[in-house]
């Protein structure tokens, strides 16, 4: 993420001392943390969504699943 807030913030630094602009800087800062975290978001994707009222932890069929000991063994 550091990254692409340097890389587009540098961008925007030397568009900034070409053009004569002040503001140019923030912009690409501002656009170099979107994309940085936008890009961890598509990487890593969102939590899987939780089990609604309805499931339990029962088995295909509606069967409970087997009675497990601490350290899974039946």
């Amino acid at each position: 993420m550091l990254s692409g807030i340097v890389v587009w913030g540098g961008v925007g630094m030397a568009l900034d001392r070409w053009w004569g602009t002040q503001f140019v800087a923030l912009i690409g800062v501002l656009l170099g943390l979107t994309v940085a975290i936008y890009l961890v978001v598509v990487k890593y994707g969102a939590l899987p969504p939780a089990e609604g009222p309805g499931r339990t932890g029962s088995t295909r069929g509606g069967r409970s699943g087997p009675t497990r000991t601490q350290k899974g063994q039946r």
